[in-house]
């Protein structure tokens, strides 16, 4: 394996893609927040796509990836409005890095989805404290 190959292999071990399905504008503001606080060098947080909710809020299916190389101190003030679902994919140290800073922040339950050597699926369900 080349240098270029190990360089790429760990980092892809330090990215955990996210998804927030059916979540308003302001919970998924909120838990990108969170996660970029933890992880300041995190390369995209937030991009969304469709759909109002029967609230009138707009409801959008937020995806980003988070980068667990470099830590920061969690310093958020937005809160959830309602549970969220977030399902988390990544290897299994960098998944539980971002479900561990998530469950210092949110009561967090989580349901593993699939599991592998070099890959795991887990839905965490996030409330408010």
């Amino acid at each position: 394996m080349s240098t270029e190959q190990t360089g790429q292999t760990k980092e892809g071990a330090c990215l955990v893609e996210i998804e927030l399905p059916h979540c308003t504008a302001s919970d998924a503001a909120a838990v990108f927040a969170v996660l970029r606080s933890a992880f300041p060098e995190s390369p995209e947080l937030g991009n969304g796509g469709g759909g109002t909710g029967t609230d009138g809020e707009q409801r959008k299916f937020w995806v980003g990836t988070v980068d667990v190389r470099t830590h920061g101190e969690v310093e958020c003030t937005l809160e959830l409005g309602e549970p969220v679902e977030a399902d988390l994919s990544g290897g299994p140290d960098a998944v539980r890095q971002v479900q561990d800073a998530l469950a210092g922040f949110y009561d967090v339950t989580a349901e593993p989805r699939i599991s592998g050597d070099q890959e795991v699926e887990v839905r965490l369900k996030l409330a408010q404290r």
